[in-house]
Protein backbone atom coordinates (compact mmCIF):
# COMPACT_ATOMS: atom_id res chain seq x y z
CA UNK A 1 0.00 0.00 0.00
CA UNK A 2 1.52 3.46 -0.74
CA UNK A 3 -0.43 5.02 2.00
CA UNK A 4 2.23 3.27 4.19
CA UNK A 5 4.24 5.74 6.82
CA UNK A 6 6.82 3.43 8.18
CA UNK A 7 10.24 5.18 9.71
CA UNK A 8 13.33 3.76 9.73
CA UNK A 9 14.82 3.79 13.42
CA UNK A 10 18.11 5.15 11.87
CA UNK A 11 16.36 8.02 9.43
CA UNK A 12 17.63 11.52 10.09
CA UNK A 13 16.13 14.19 11.50
CA UNK A 14 15.12 16.20 8.52
CA UNK A 15 13.40 13.04 6.45
CA UNK A 16 11.46 12.40 9.51
CA UNK A 17 10.33 15.70 10.11
CA UNK A 18 9.28 16.01 6.49
CA UNK A 19 7.45 13.20 6.54
CA UNK A 20 5.51 14.28 9.60
CA UNK A 21 4.75 17.83 8.21
CA UNK A 22 3.80 16.42 5.03
CA UNK A 23 0.90 14.64 6.85
CA UNK A 24 0.35 17.39 9.39
CA UNK A 25 -0.11 20.17 7.13
CA UNK A 26 -2.84 19.33 5.55
CA UNK A 27 -4.54 19.03 9.03
CA UNK A 28 -3.19 21.99 10.31
CA UNK A 29 -4.49 24.00 7.35
CA UNK A 30 -7.82 22.41 8.04
CA UNK A 31 -8.04 23.03 11.77
CA UNK A 32 -6.91 26.51 11.33
CA UNK A 33 -9.99 27.17 8.30
CA UNK A 34 -11.96 25.88 11.42
CA UNK A 35 -10.67 28.41 13.82
CA UNK A 36 -10.87 31.46 11.45
CA UNK A 37 -14.66 29.85 10.53
CA UNK A 38 -15.21 29.89 14.16
CA UNK A 39 -13.66 33.06 14.68
CA UNK A 40 -15.35 34.78 12.32
CA UNK A 41 -19.07 33.73 13.24
CA UNK A 42 -17.72 35.08 16.75
CA UNK A 43 -16.70 38.49 14.94
CA UNK A 44 -20.12 38.98 13.33
CA UNK A 45 -22.46 38.33 16.36
CA UNK A 46 -19.97 39.85 18.28
CA UNK A 47 -21.93 43.09 16.29
CA UNK A 48 -25.72 42.40 18.24
CA UNK A 49 -24.03 41.69 21.36
CA UNK A 50 -21.66 40.56 24.22
CA UNK A 51 -24.61 38.19 25.60
CA UNK A 52 -24.30 36.54 21.92
CA UNK A 53 -20.58 36.37 22.28
CA UNK A 54 -21.00 34.42 25.39
CA UNK A 55 -23.67 32.29 23.84
CA UNK A 56 -22.12 31.33 20.47
CA UNK A 57 -18.74 30.74 22.29
CA UNK A 58 -20.28 28.59 24.76
CA UNK A 59 -22.52 26.56 22.82
CA UNK A 60 -19.20 25.52 20.64
CA UNK A 61 -16.99 24.02 23.96
CA UNK A 62 -20.77 22.59 24.80
CA UNK A 63 -20.79 20.90 21.57
CA UNK A 64 -17.12 19.89 22.51
CA UNK A 65 -19.30 17.65 25.04
CA UNK A 66 -21.71 16.17 22.42
CA UNK A 67 -19.27 15.73 19.93
CA UNK A 68 -16.97 13.41 22.63
CA UNK A 69 -19.81 10.69 21.62
CA UNK A 70 -18.27 10.78 17.98
CA UNK A 71 -15.27 9.47 19.34
CA UNK A 72 -16.38 6.16 19.44
CA UNK A 73 -16.44 5.67 15.47
CA UNK A 74 -13.43 8.96 15.41
CA UNK A 75 -10.98 6.76 17.22
CA UNK A 76 -11.74 3.88 16.26
CA UNK A 77 -12.25 3.85 12.53
CA UNK A 78 -9.17 6.04 12.70
CA UNK A 79 -6.37 3.95 14.54
CA UNK A 80 -7.68 0.90 13.30
CA UNK A 81 -7.52 1.99 9.44
CA UNK A 82 -3.96 2.91 10.06
CA UNK A 83 -3.06 -0.18 11.91
CA UNK A 84 -4.75 -2.50 9.11
CA UNK A 85 -2.73 0.11 6.65
CA UNK A 86 0.63 -0.66 8.62
CA UNK A 87 -0.23 -4.51 8.54
CA UNK A 88 -1.24 -4.39 4.87
CA UNK A 89 -4.75 -5.38 5.67
CA UNK A 90 -7.93 -4.18 4.20
CA UNK A 91 -9.17 -1.32 6.47
CA UNK A 92 -12.43 -1.50 5.03
CA UNK A 93 -14.33 -2.97 8.07
CA UNK A 94 -13.21 -0.16 10.24
CA UNK A 95 -15.05 2.76 8.21
CA UNK A 96 -17.86 0.65 7.91
CA UNK A 97 -18.64 -0.04 11.47
CA UNK A 98 -17.27 3.49 11.78
CA UNK A 99 -20.04 4.67 9.78
CA UNK A 100 -23.02 2.68 11.33
CA UNK A 101 -21.80 3.26 14.66
CA UNK A 102 -21.82 7.26 13.78
CA UNK A 103 -24.84 7.14 12.70
CA UNK A 104 -26.81 5.06 15.30
CA UNK A 105 -24.96 7.90 18.28
CA UNK A 106 -25.61 10.89 16.38
CA UNK A 107 -29.82 9.73 15.79
CA UNK A 108 -31.01 10.66 19.48
CA UNK A 109 -29.12 13.68 19.31
CA UNK A 110 -31.69 15.07 16.64
CA UNK A 111 -34.48 15.20 19.34
CA UNK A 112 -32.63 16.13 22.82
CA UNK A 113 -29.58 17.47 21.87
CA UNK A 114 -30.37 21.29 22.25
CA UNK A 115 -32.29 20.45 25.33
CA UNK A 116 -29.66 18.85 26.84
CA UNK A 117 -26.70 21.33 26.01
CA UNK A 118 -29.20 24.35 27.30
CA UNK A 119 -29.82 22.42 30.40
CA UNK A 120 -26.34 21.76 30.85
CA UNK A 121 -25.07 25.42 30.64
CA UNK A 122 -28.40 26.55 32.87
CA UNK A 123 -26.70 24.29 35.76
CA UNK A 124 -23.06 25.57 35.08
CA UNK A 125 -23.72 28.67 35.67
CA UNK A 126 -25.11 30.57 32.11
CA UNK A 127 -27.68 33.46 32.30
CA UNK A 128 -31.06 33.70 31.18
CA UNK A 129 -29.74 35.56 28.04
CA UNK A 130 -27.25 33.23 27.26
CA UNK A 131 -29.02 29.90 26.88
CA UNK A 132 -31.64 31.65 25.14
CA UNK A 133 -29.47 32.47 22.37
CA UNK A 134 -27.68 29.37 22.78
CA UNK A 135 -30.94 27.26 21.69
CA UNK A 136 -31.11 30.10 18.94
CA UNK A 137 -27.99 28.51 17.46
CA UNK A 138 -27.84 25.09 18.34
CA UNK A 139 -31.29 23.85 16.68
CA UNK A 140 -30.06 23.83 13.21
CA UNK A 141 -26.79 22.20 14.12
CA UNK A 142 -28.70 19.23 16.18
CA UNK A 143 -31.10 19.17 12.85
CA UNK A 144 -28.36 17.74 11.01
CA UNK A 145 -26.01 16.22 13.60
CA UNK A 146 -26.27 12.40 12.14
CA UNK A 147 -24.78 14.31 8.93
CA UNK A 148 -21.73 15.66 11.12
CA UNK A 149 -21.09 12.28 12.69
CA UNK A 150 -20.75 10.46 9.68
CA UNK A 151 -18.62 13.05 7.89
CA UNK A 152 -16.62 13.05 10.59
CA UNK A 153 -16.12 9.17 10.36
CA UNK A 154 -15.19 9.58 7.24
CA UNK A 155 -12.83 12.15 7.54
CA UNK A 156 -11.17 9.84 10.35
CA UNK A 157 -10.64 7.10 8.16
CA UNK A 158 -8.81 9.62 5.46
CA UNK A 159 -6.14 10.71 7.71
CA UNK A 160 -5.66 6.90 9.19
CA UNK A 161 -5.10 5.66 5.56
CA UNK A 162 -2.42 8.55 5.38
CA UNK A 163 -4.55 11.02 2.55
CA UNK A 164 -4.92 14.44 4.96
CA UNK A 165 -4.90 16.38 1.45
CA UNK A 166 -8.51 15.50 0.33
CA UNK A 167 -9.83 16.29 3.77
CA UNK A 168 -8.39 19.75 3.65
CA UNK A 169 -9.69 19.97 0.45
CA UNK A 170 -13.56 19.01 1.18
CA UNK A 171 -12.95 21.39 4.66
CA UNK A 172 -11.86 24.47 2.69
CA UNK A 173 -15.29 24.11 0.83
CA UNK A 174 -17.30 23.45 3.97
CA UNK A 175 -15.66 26.67 5.76
CA UNK A 176 -16.84 28.85 2.09
CA UNK A 177 -20.07 27.34 2.56
CA UNK A 178 -20.21 28.07 6.42
CA UNK A 179 -18.69 31.80 6.56
CA UNK A 180 -20.97 32.65 3.54
CA UNK A 181 -24.32 31.73 4.86
CA UNK A 182 -23.81 33.03 7.87
CA UNK A 183 -22.61 35.68 6.98
CA UNK A 184 -26.28 36.09 4.57
CA UNK A 185 -27.44 34.90 7.73
CA UNK A 186 -26.99 36.59 10.47
CA UNK A 187 -28.15 40.47 9.34
CA UNK A 188 -30.24 39.49 6.43
CA UNK A 189 -27.67 40.40 4.36
CA UNK A 190 -28.68 40.24 0.26
CA UNK A 191 -32.22 39.92 0.41
CA UNK A 192 -31.61 36.73 2.81
CA UNK A 193 -33.89 36.29 6.44
CA UNK A 194 -32.72 37.71 8.97
CA UNK A 195 -31.71 35.12 11.76
CA UNK A 196 -29.40 36.86 14.06
CA UNK A 197 -27.42 33.55 16.33
CA UNK A 198 -29.91 31.46 14.29
CA UNK A 199 -28.35 32.23 11.42
CA UNK A 200 -24.25 30.90 12.51
CA UNK A 201 -26.03 27.78 13.37
CA UNK A 202 -27.35 27.38 10.15
CA UNK A 203 -24.19 28.35 8.37
CA UNK A 204 -22.88 24.45 10.46
CA UNK A 205 -25.46 22.57 9.45
CA UNK A 206 -25.10 23.70 5.85
CA UNK A 207 -21.41 23.07 5.55
CA UNK A 208 -21.61 19.88 6.95
CA UNK A 209 -24.31 18.73 4.11
CA UNK A 210 -22.25 20.12 1.41
CA UNK A 211 -19.31 17.98 3.26
CA UNK A 212 -20.73 14.60 3.50
CA UNK A 213 -22.39 15.38 -0.37
CA UNK A 214 -18.27 15.76 -1.64
CA UNK A 215 -16.99 13.00 0.20
CA UNK A 216 -19.90 11.27 -1.84
CA UNK A 217 -18.70 12.09 -4.60
CA UNK A 218 -15.16 11.49 -3.86
CA UNK A 219 -16.22 7.29 -3.63
CA UNK A 220 -18.31 7.47 -6.39
CA UNK A 221 -16.03 8.91 -9.07
CA UNK A 222 -12.44 7.74 -7.24
CA UNK A 223 -12.92 5.33 -4.55
CA UNK A 224 -11.54 7.65 -1.87
CA UNK A 225 -9.98 6.99 0.27
CA UNK A 226 -9.91 3.45 -0.47
CA UNK A 227 -12.60 0.78 -2.25
CA UNK A 228 -14.86 -0.71 -0.04
CA UNK A 229 -15.21 -4.34 0.24
CA UNK A 230 -18.61 -5.27 2.00
CA UNK A 231 -17.08 -7.20 5.01
CA UNK A 232 -18.54 -6.19 8.56
CA UNK A 233 -15.91 -8.48 10.90
CA UNK A 234 -17.12 -9.23 14.49
CA UNK A 235 -13.72 -9.04 15.16
CA UNK A 236 -13.23 -5.31 13.89
CA UNK A 237 -16.07 -4.16 15.94
CA UNK A 238 -14.95 -5.54 19.01
CA UNK A 239 -11.37 -4.00 18.60
CA UNK A 240 -13.74 -0.39 17.23
CA UNK A 241 -15.44 -0.50 20.89
CA UNK A 242 -12.70 -1.50 22.82
CA UNK A 243 -9.94 1.41 21.23
CA UNK A 244 -12.84 4.15 20.77
CA UNK A 245 -15.34 3.33 23.90
CA UNK A 246 -11.92 5.06 26.25
CA UNK A 247 -11.86 8.13 24.27
CA UNK A 248 -15.59 8.76 24.27
CA UNK A 249 -15.56 8.11 27.65
CA UNK A 250 -12.35 10.62 28.13
CA UNK A 251 -13.99 13.11 25.40
CA UNK A 252 -17.23 13.08 27.44
CA UNK A 253 -15.78 13.44 30.96
CA UNK A 254 -13.42 16.31 29.84
CA UNK A 255 -15.57 18.03 28.20
CA UNK A 256 -18.07 18.10 31.25
CA UNK A 257 -15.11 19.28 33.49
CA UNK A 258 -14.02 21.71 31.11
CA UNK A 259 -17.42 23.07 31.05
CA UNK A 260 -17.50 23.00 34.79
CA UNK A 261 -14.23 24.94 34.76
CA UNK A 262 -15.91 27.55 32.12
CA UNK A 263 -18.88 27.69 34.93
CA UNK A 264 -16.11 29.16 37.30
CA UNK A 265 -15.57 31.86 35.07
CA UNK A 266 -19.61 32.27 33.96
CA UNK A 267 -19.73 33.35 37.41
CA UNK A 268 -18.09 36.17 37.08
CA UNK A 269 -20.61 37.76 34.40
CA UNK A 270 -20.86 37.63 30.91
CA UNK A 271 -18.04 40.09 29.99
CA UNK A 272 -14.96 37.58 31.43
CA UNK A 273 -17.18 34.45 29.83
CA UNK A 274 -17.13 36.49 26.74
CA UNK A 275 -13.10 37.14 27.44
CA UNK A 276 -12.68 33.56 27.99
CA UNK A 277 -14.07 32.58 24.93
CA UNK A 278 -11.95 35.03 22.81
CA UNK A 279 -9.32 34.03 24.30
CA UNK A 280 -10.09 30.64 23.48
CA UNK A 281 -10.52 31.68 20.00
CA UNK A 282 -7.03 33.17 19.63
CA UNK A 283 -4.99 30.44 21.25
CA UNK A 284 -6.87 28.12 19.18
CA UNK A 285 -4.27 29.03 16.21
CA UNK A 286 -2.01 27.07 18.08
CA UNK A 287 -3.78 24.49 19.45
CA UNK A 288 -4.84 23.64 15.97
CA UNK A 289 -1.38 22.95 15.15
CA UNK A 290 -1.17 20.94 18.28
CA UNK A 291 -4.03 18.81 16.99
CA UNK A 292 -2.78 18.43 13.46
CA UNK A 293 0.22 17.28 14.62
CA UNK A 294 -1.48 15.24 17.21
CA UNK A 295 -3.58 13.24 14.56
CA UNK A 296 -0.12 13.09 12.48
CA UNK A 297 1.40 10.90 15.27
CA UNK A 298 -1.90 8.84 15.79
CA UNK A 299 -1.46 8.02 12.18
CA UNK A 300 2.65 7.54 12.36
CA UNK A 301 2.17 5.53 15.56
CA UNK A 302 -0.86 3.67 14.48
CA UNK A 303 1.12 2.34 10.95
CA UNK A 304 3.84 2.01 12.39
CA UNK A 305 2.43 -0.15 15.21
CA UNK A 306 0.61 -2.44 13.09
CA UNK A 307 3.60 -3.32 11.41
CA UNK A 308 5.10 -4.36 14.55
CA UNK A 309 8.29 -1.31 13.95
CA UNK A 310 8.43 -0.43 17.30
CA UNK A 311 11.62 1.46 17.13
CA UNK A 312 10.92 3.78 14.23
CA UNK A 313 7.53 4.31 16.05
CA UNK A 314 9.79 5.41 18.91
CA UNK A 315 11.89 7.34 16.51
CA UNK A 316 8.99 9.25 14.21
CA UNK A 317 7.35 9.86 17.59
CA UNK A 318 10.70 11.61 19.15
CA UNK A 319 10.90 14.07 16.62
CA UNK A 320 7.67 14.49 16.13
CA UNK A 321 7.09 15.85 19.74
CA UNK A 322 10.01 17.98 19.60
CA UNK A 323 9.17 19.74 16.43
CA UNK A 324 5.56 20.48 17.39
CA UNK A 325 6.45 21.73 21.23
CA UNK A 326 9.50 24.28 19.01
CA UNK A 327 6.38 25.42 16.56
CA UNK A 328 3.71 25.72 19.29
CA UNK A 329 6.53 27.40 21.68
CA UNK A 330 6.92 30.36 18.61
CA UNK A 331 2.95 30.88 18.81
CA UNK A 332 3.03 31.55 22.21
CA UNK A 333 5.47 34.00 22.07
CA UNK A 334 2.95 35.88 19.72
CA UNK A 335 0.58 34.82 22.15
CA UNK A 336 2.96 37.14 24.98
CA UNK A 337 3.61 39.86 23.18
CA UNK A 338 0.77 40.44 21.30
CA UNK A 339 -2.59 39.72 22.89
CA UNK A 340 -4.40 42.98 22.68
CA UNK A 341 -4.27 43.25 19.28
CA UNK A 342 -5.42 39.51 18.64
CA UNK A 343 -8.39 40.51 21.65
CA UNK A 344 -9.15 43.61 19.49
CA UNK A 345 -9.75 41.72 16.37
CA UNK A 346 -13.17 40.57 17.92
CA UNK A 347 -14.58 43.34 20.28
CA UNK A 348 -14.34 46.53 20.81
CA UNK A 349 -15.20 45.97 24.18
CA UNK A 350 -12.38 47.40 26.73
CA UNK A 351 -13.02 45.59 29.64
CA UNK A 352 -13.71 42.19 28.05
CA UNK A 353 -10.11 43.02 26.30
CA UNK A 354 -8.28 44.19 29.21
CA UNK A 355 -9.65 40.42 30.71
CA UNK A 356 -8.92 38.51 27.02
CA UNK A 357 -5.27 39.71 27.72
CA UNK A 358 -4.57 38.26 31.02
CA UNK A 359 -5.79 35.07 29.34
CA UNK A 360 -3.16 35.14 26.93
CA UNK A 361 -0.44 35.80 28.88
CA UNK A 362 -1.24 33.22 31.15
CA UNK A 363 -2.01 30.46 28.49
CA UNK A 364 1.19 31.53 26.26
CA UNK A 365 3.46 30.14 28.75
CA UNK A 366 1.95 26.75 28.40
CA UNK A 367 1.99 26.10 24.26
CA UNK A 368 5.46 24.04 24.25
CA UNK A 369 4.10 21.71 27.60
CA UNK A 370 0.51 21.34 25.66
CA UNK A 371 2.63 19.94 22.69
CA UNK A 372 4.16 17.47 24.29
CA UNK A 373 1.16 16.44 25.88
CA UNK A 374 -0.72 15.82 22.72
CA UNK A 375 1.17 14.15 20.68
CA UNK A 376 2.74 11.09 23.26
CA UNK A 377 -1.22 11.08 23.67
CA UNK A 378 -1.69 11.06 20.17
CA UNK A 379 0.75 7.98 20.39
CA UNK A 380 -0.87 6.36 22.97
CA UNK A 381 -3.96 6.30 21.10
CA UNK A 382 -2.15 5.05 17.84
CA UNK A 383 -0.72 2.05 19.77
CA UNK A 384 -4.26 1.17 20.81
CA UNK A 385 -3.58 2.07 24.52
CA UNK A 386 -6.64 4.80 25.01
CA UNK A 387 -7.18 3.65 28.01
CA UNK A 388 -4.17 5.72 29.18
CA UNK A 389 -5.78 8.99 27.54
CA UNK A 390 -8.74 8.49 29.39
CA UNK A 391 -6.80 8.20 32.98
CA UNK A 392 -4.25 11.07 32.77
CA UNK A 393 -6.87 13.35 31.28
CA UNK A 394 -9.44 12.80 34.09
CA UNK A 395 -7.23 12.59 36.73
CA UNK A 396 -4.97 15.44 35.72
CA UNK A 397 -7.40 17.67 34.96
CA UNK A 398 -9.39 17.34 38.32
CA UNK A 399 -6.41 16.90 41.23
CA UNK A 400 -4.82 20.15 38.84
CA UNK A 401 -7.04 21.77 37.54
CA UNK A 402 -10.72 21.94 39.10
CA UNK A 403 -10.17 21.33 43.04
CA UNK A 404 -7.77 23.80 43.69
CA UNK A 405 -9.44 26.20 41.70
CA UNK A 406 -13.10 25.63 43.48
CA UNK A 407 -10.71 26.17 46.98
CA UNK A 408 -9.05 28.88 46.02
CA UNK A 409 -11.61 30.75 44.20
CA UNK A 410 -13.22 31.10 47.92
CA UNK A 411 -10.52 33.00 48.82
CA UNK A 412 -9.49 35.71 46.04
CA UNK A 413 -12.48 36.35 43.75
CA UNK A 414 -10.63 36.34 40.77
CA UNK A 415 -10.77 35.12 36.59
CA UNK A 416 -6.76 34.61 37.26
CA UNK A 417 -7.43 31.69 39.66
CA UNK A 418 -8.65 28.96 37.10
CA UNK A 419 -6.66 30.58 34.26
CA UNK A 420 -3.12 29.98 36.08
CA UNK A 421 -4.27 26.61 37.29
CA UNK A 422 -4.82 25.59 33.93
CA UNK A 423 -1.39 26.20 32.60
CA UNK A 424 -0.20 24.62 35.65
CA UNK A 425 -1.95 21.63 35.25
CA UNK A 426 -1.37 21.37 31.23
CA UNK A 427 2.75 21.29 32.39
CA UNK A 428 1.96 18.50 34.98
CA UNK A 429 -0.25 16.04 32.53
CA UNK A 430 2.58 16.90 29.70
CA UNK A 431 5.54 15.00 32.32
CA UNK A 432 2.73 12.59 33.00
CA UNK A 433 1.81 11.86 29.76
CA UNK A 434 5.89 11.69 28.66
CA UNK A 435 6.50 9.10 31.40
CA UNK A 436 3.23 6.80 30.12
CA UNK A 437 4.32 6.81 26.76
CA UNK A 438 8.05 5.66 27.33
CA UNK A 439 6.22 2.71 29.97
CA UNK A 440 4.53 1.51 26.93
CA UNK A 441 6.99 1.65 24.14
CA UNK A 442 10.20 0.87 26.37
CA UNK A 443 8.21 -2.45 27.55
CA UNK A 444 7.08 -3.09 23.61
CA UNK A 445 10.89 -2.20 22.42
CA UNK A 446 12.14 -4.69 25.01
CA UNK A 447 10.02 -7.78 23.75
CA UNK A 448 11.10 -7.31 20.65
CA UNK A 449 14.55 -7.62 21.37
CA UNK A 450 14.28 -10.62 23.37
CA UNK A 451 12.14 -12.39 20.34
CA UNK A 452 14.55 -11.28 17.84
CA UNK A 453 17.56 -13.05 20.18
CA UNK A 454 15.18 -15.74 20.14
CA UNK A 455 15.16 -15.66 17.11
CA UNK A 456 18.34 -15.82 15.93
CA UNK A 457 19.81 -17.94 18.62
CA UNK A 458 21.80 -20.91 18.19
CA UNK A 459 19.13 -23.93 18.61
CA UNK A 460 21.33 -25.20 21.94
CA UNK A 461 20.98 -21.27 22.99
CA UNK A 462 17.08 -21.72 23.25
CA UNK A 463 17.11 -25.02 25.25
CA UNK A 464 19.01 -23.32 27.69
Amino acid sequence: MSNRLLVDAGESWRSVAKKVTKLAMPIILSNLLYTVESAFSIILVSGLSATAVAAVGYSASMLWFIYSLMALSYTGTSVLVAQMTGARKDPSPALLWGLVMSFFTALPLTFVGTHLVAFLMERFGASKGVVFLAREYLDPIFAFITVGFITNTIYAAYNGYGDTKTPFKVALIMNLVNISSAYLLIYGNLGFPRLETRGAGWGIALSEVVGLLAYAYLYLRKKKPFPISMCFSRDVLAKMLRIGTPTALERAFSSLSFNIFVGFLASFGDKVLAAHQIGLRVESASFMIGFGFMVAATTLSGQNWGAKNYAGLHHGIRITAHLTAFVMGLMGVFLLVFPYYFSLIFTRDTQVIEYAVYYLVIVALSQPQMAYASIYSGALKGMGKTHIPLAVNLTSFWVFRIIPSYLLLKYFHTPLIPWIFMSVEMTLRAIIFYWAYRRQITRFLSAKVEEERYIKAPPEEVKK
